[in-house]
């Protein structure tokens, strides 16, 4: 489920020169930010906030699995904090903010955006990462999809955006806060436009193509979309996958992604994608997110059993 798309024209590829303009923008979109030089500041950083989760991102990259969390009496992951500074550059931290991650993207079209589509995200904690694990649509023209494109129209007009796609990764809380995590002069990426298709709606590039005639004739009441995947916590030769059937049962299955068959290999799941996915699809938002959620607590207790002689743990 990655973001990376296609790159349009970004000189704000730097999360810091993200944060600036945000900031310049909405501060109240703005997270804290602090930029870290070295292992040593890094080290100061997290002392004085070992009483809370702190998310740790390189300052540049399109990746939206790059970000490691060091929780609240968890030692720093060593092996993947060495891997955020292999990216080069510097890194930067922000205290968590609880809420719900979106994926938002959208058009500029004489300097006005207008929203395409908006993907929640839904993951699950496994040590160190956040693993994304589905998206399912906003309704188009719902209320939150409204206050989205009114909070982060100045965010556009203040870097000066006047055409093109433009994609945001958001966080929104319960309480009406948002968060700009980043955001990006470009189209989204597999599998978003394909999700769009198959609900009828413009994705980014028809949108371009067809203006604000395409923008207008968006259905609004398209019905709900996901992906869902399932993450293996163990690298091994599959032998069956748990509870499958019960899976398929549910009332918005629609299709096998891809699935591993007994007797391929898989490996443990670091970032996006999952050793396996499946599509659900329904037109009642209950019902698809109520079987987001049991997928989720399947994922929870584990669907991939493997052979014991080649087993190999999360994260190795």
């Amino acid at each position: 489920m990655s973001e990376a798309g296609t790159v349009v024209a970004n000189p704000w590829a730097s999360k810091l020169r993200q944060h600036e303009a945000v900031a310049a923008a909405d501060p109240e979109l703005a997270f804290d930010l602090h930029v870290l030089d070295g292992p040593a500041e890094l080290t100061a950083h997290l002392a004085a906030r070992r009483d809370r989760t702190v998310v740790l991102r390189p300052e540049i990259s399109d990746d939206t699995g790059s970000a490691v969390l060091v929780r609240p009496g968890a030692a720093p992951p060593e092996p993947e904090i060495r891997r955020l500074w292999d990216w080069g550059g510097r890194i930067v931290a922000h205290d968590h903010v609880p809420g719900t991650p979106c994926f938002v993207n959208g058009v500029v079209l004489d300097g006005v955006l207008h929203l395409t589509d908006v993907w929640r995200c839904f993951s699950l904690e496994e040590g160190p990462r956040s693993l994304l694990t589905s998206v399912v649509n906003l309704a188009p023209g719902s209320p939150r999809e409204r206050e989205l494109a009114h909070r982060l129209s100045p965010v556009v007009k203040g870097v000066g955006l006047a055409s093109g796609p433009v994609t945001f990764e958001a966080v929104t809380g319960a309480d009406g806060t948002m968060k700009v995590v980043k955001f990006a002069a470009r189209t989204a990426g597999h599998p978003l436009p394909h999700l769009c298709s198959l609900l009828g709606l413009p994705d980014q590039a028809a949108a371009l193509a067809g203006g604000s005639r395409a923008l207008a004739g968006r259905p609004t009441e398209p019905g709900f979309v996901a992906d869902y995947a399932f993450v293996a916590r163990e690298g091994g030769r599959l032998v069956r996958i748990e509870g499958l059937d019960e899976i398929r049962a549910l009332r918005s299955y629609a299709g096998d992604i891809f699935l591993p068959t007994p007797g391929e290999t898989i490996i443990p799941t670091t970032g996006e994608g999952g050793a396996g996915a499946i599509l659900l699809r329904h037109q009642d938002e209950d019902i698809l997110l109520a079987d987001v959620e049991f997928c989720q607590n399947r994922n929870r207790e584990g669907l991939f059993s493997v052979t014991a002689d080649a087993r190999r743990p999360l994260g190795r």
